[in-house]
């Protein structure tokens, strides 16, 4: 997690460099957008997994095997590896995130997967630190980056024309369903043995190229007339 820290500037000056000179707009430019999202998950992952606010070192790593101990008993605690959790946290994330930037601008939804991904995980740490009244690790990206840029750039998508609701729904319950994928296939292969962990890997990294294969029709680059791309780019 700590090497995305350092590709996270790299791709930022990648996509700027990138960047249509004649789209002002930010927010209407997908492949810089995919590029923010997938920064964000980075810094994110290294708030998770490097040192968070409080200073913390790898804060998650605690947390997730306390809870795995929790569950299945004080003997399992640990088998959450170092070496599992990078593969557990870069298999899906950052297969989705890197391909939402190199199929655009040509396809827009591996874009909206990404930002739905970011909106699941935010809202997720928001209501942990709800629950429990503290701060966790991954909160302060959460909070402040994934869901607003989230939103805003679905928002900004469904007002000109290039994505419809049911596109951004998808989006929305592929980032659920990752999730859910993500921990229940921990549990099933890291702890219970119920499967080999090398096919929980490679299961989510296939998770991660299902949008490219969904909603391939919908257009993604923007035109100089917001109104003209609209009505011609509609994919529903």
């Amino acid at each position: 997690m700590k090497i995305g820290a350092y590709i996270a500037p790299v791709l930022m000056f990648l996509a700027f460099h990138r960047r249509r000179v004649h789209e002002p707009r930010i927010l209407s430019d997908v492949t810089l957008m995919a590029s923010l999202l997938t920064a964000a998950y980075l810094h994110h992952q290294v708030e998770e997994h490097w040192f968070d606010l409080m200073g913390r070192p790898y804060p998650l790593y605690d947390f997730l095997n306390t809870l795995i101990a929790d569950v299945a008993g004080e003997d399992r605690y640990g088998v959450l590896t170092p070496s599992a959790i990078f593969y557990v946290n870069a298999g899906m994330v950052w297969t989705v995130g890197f391909v939402s930037i190199l199929v655009s601008p040509k396809y827009v939804f591996p874009a909206i997967a990404m930002a739905g991904l970011t909106i699941v995980n935010g809202v997720a740490h928001a209501l942990n630190g709800l629950a429990y009244q503290s701060y966790n690790s991954g909160l302060a990206t959460g909070l402040l980056i994934f869901i607003p840029v989230g939103i805003l750039f679905y928002r900004r998508l469904l007002r000109d024309g290039m994505a419809s609701r049911t596109m951004l729904g998808a989006g929305l319950l592929w980032g659920l369903l990752g999730h859910v994928f993500l921990f229940a296939g921990l549990f099933a292969a890291n702890v219970y043995g119920m499967f080999p962990v090398s096919l929980y890997y490679a299961g989510l990294i296939i998770w991660g190229l299902v949008p490219i294969a969904l909603f391939r029709r919908g257009a993604s680059t923007f035109q100089d007339n917001p109104t003209e791309a609209s009505s011609r780019h509609r994919p529903y």
